[in-house]
C-alpha cells in the first residue's frame, strides 16, 4: 500500500481496484492485495504513481491468461489516469457501467468476446480521448448509442458479432479520424446513413450480415482510402451506385446476398487494386461490362445467381491473376463460337487464365493452376 501522504492518487487507485476486486474476478485468482506493492499486481501498468493500464485477458492472448467470471466493477470508473482497459475474451457477465465514461484519460477500451448482457451505455460518448472501442461479440443488445459520434479522437469501432438493433446512428458520421467500421453480424436495420460519406480517412466498412436496407449510398465514393468494402447478406436494394469507381485504393467489394439491380457499372473497371469482386446473389441484370478486364489485381469474380445475359466479354481472358471465376445461375449469356454447355458456353480464352475454381451454367469445375479448361471441359461432357 503506497503511503498516502506522498501519493494520495495512487491510494485512491489502490482503493478502487480493490473494492471492485471480488466482482471482477468472480472465482478467478487475482493477486491483489494491500500488502503488496501494487506494481506487482495482476495486469496493471503504473507509471508517474498512477494506474494508468488494466490488462486482464482470457489465455492466448498477449498478457497473462485470467480466466475472470465476475462482471465489470463500477469503481473502475475511480481510476482516473487509466489510459487502457483490456477485458479481453474472458467470462466477464454483467452490464457495462456507465461509470466508465469518468475515464476521461481513456484511449483504448477491449471487452471483446465475453458474455456481457445489455446495452452500450451512452456514456461511452464522455471519453473524449477514446481512440480504440472494441466490443464484439460482447453480446451486448440494444441500439448504438448516438453519443458515439462524440469519440472524435476514435480511429476504430469494432461492434460486431452482437445482438445490435434499429439504425446506424448518423452521428458516426462526426467521427473524422474513424479508419475502421466494424458493425456486422447484428440486427442493424434502416438505411446506411449518408454521412458515413464524411468519413474520409475510412480504411474499411464491415456492415455485413446485418438487416440493412434502401440504396447504397454514392457519398461512399468520397472514401479515397476505403481498402475493403463489405456490405454483404442484407437487403440493400436499387443500383451499385457508379461512383464507387472512386474508390482507387480498395481491394475487396462484397455486395452479394442484396436486392441489388440494374447494370454492373463500367466504373467498377477503374479499381485496379481490386482483388475480390463478389456481386452473386443479387438481381442484377444486363451485361458484364468488359471494363472488368481492366482489373489486373483481380483474384475473385462471383457474378453467379443474379440476371446477366449477353455475351461474356473476351477481356476477362485479361485477367491473369485471377483464381476463382463464379458466372453460373444467370440468364441465357451466349457468344458465337463458344463450346455451349446449357445456357452458358465456355470460351477458348478461358485457356489463358490459371484458374483453380471455373462455375459455370449449373456446373462447377475445379483444378489445378494452369489447365487448360476448353479441354478439360469437353473431357467432362458425358
Amino acid at each position: 500500500m503506497p503511503n498516502p501522504s506522498s501519493n494520495p492518487g495512487l491510494v485512491s487507485d489502490c482503493a478502487a481496484l480493490m473494492y471492485g476486486k471480488d466482482t471482477l474476478r468472480g472465482t478467478a485468482s487475482l493477486n491483489w492485495d494491500y500488502g503488496a506493492n501494487i506494481a506487482q499486481w495482476n495486469g496493471l501498468t503504473v507509471a508517474d504513481g498512477r494506474v494508468t493500464r488494466l490488462r486482464l485477458n482470457q489465455a492466448g492472448r498477449r498478457s497473462a491468461p485470467y480466466r475472470l467470471n465476475g462482471s465489470i466493477p463500477a469503481a473502475l470508473g475511480n481510476l482516473s489516469n487509466l489510459e487502457e482497459l483490456h477485458l479481453i475474451g474472458t467470462e466477464l457477465s454483467g452490464s457495462i457501467p456507465a461509470a466508465l465514461g469518468n475515464l476521461s484519460k481513456l484511449r483504448i477500451l477491449h471487452l471483446d468476446r465475453n458474455r456481457l448482457s445489455g446495452s452500450i451505455p451512452t456514456e461511452i460518448g464522455n471519453l473524449s480521448n477514446l481512440e480504440d472501442l472494441l466490443l464484439d461479440g460482447a453480446r451486448l443488445s440494444g441500439n448504438i448509442p448516438s453519443s458515439i459520434g462524440s469519440l472524435s479522437n476514435l480511429t476504430r469501432l469494432r461492434l460486431g458479432d452482437n445482438q445490435l438493433s434499429g439504425r446506424i446512428p448518423t452521428e458516426i458520421g462526426n467521427l473524422s479520424n474513424l479508419r475502421w467500421l466494424v458493425l456486422d453480424n447484428n440486427r442493424l436495420s434502416e438505411s446506411i446513413p449518408t454521412e458515413i460519406g464524411n468519413l474520409s480517412n475510412l480504411e474499411g466498412i464491415q456492415l455485413q450480415r446485418n438487416q440493412l436496407s434502401g440504396r447504397i449510398p454514392t457519398a461512399i465514393g468520397n472514401l479515397s482510402k476505403l481498402t475493403i468494402l463489405q456490405l454483404h447478406d442484407n437487403e440493400l436494394s436499387g443500383s451499385i451506385p457508379t461512383e464507387i469507381g472512386n474508390l482507387s485504393k480498395l481491394y475487396a467489394l462484397n455486395l452479394r446476398c442484396n436486392q441489388l439491380s440494374g447494370s454492373i457499372p463500367a466504373q467498377i473497371g477503374n479499381l485496379s487494386k481490386l482483388s475480390w469482386l463478389i456481386l452473386n446473389n443479387n438481381e442484377l441484370g444486363g451485361s458484364i461490362p468488359a471494363e472488368i478486364g481492366n482489373l489486373s489485381a483481380l483474384a475473385i469474380l462471383k457474378l453467379s445467381s443474379n440476371q446477366l445475359s449477353g455475351s461474356i466479354p473476351t477481356e476477362i481472358g485479361n485477367l491473369s491473376n485471377l483464381r476463382e471465376l463464379y458466372l453460373n445461375h444467370n440468364a441465357r449469356i451466349t457468344d458465337d463460337g463458344w463450346l455451349h454447355w446449357g445456357l452458358l458456353g465456355i470460351p477458348s480464352w478461358i485457356g489463358n487464365l490459371s484458374l483453380n475454381t471455373i462455375h459455370v451454367g449449373k456446373a462447377a469445375l475445379a483444378g489445378q493452376c494452369g489447365l487448360d479448361w476448353p479441354r478439360a471441359v469437353a473431357a467432362a461432357i458425358p
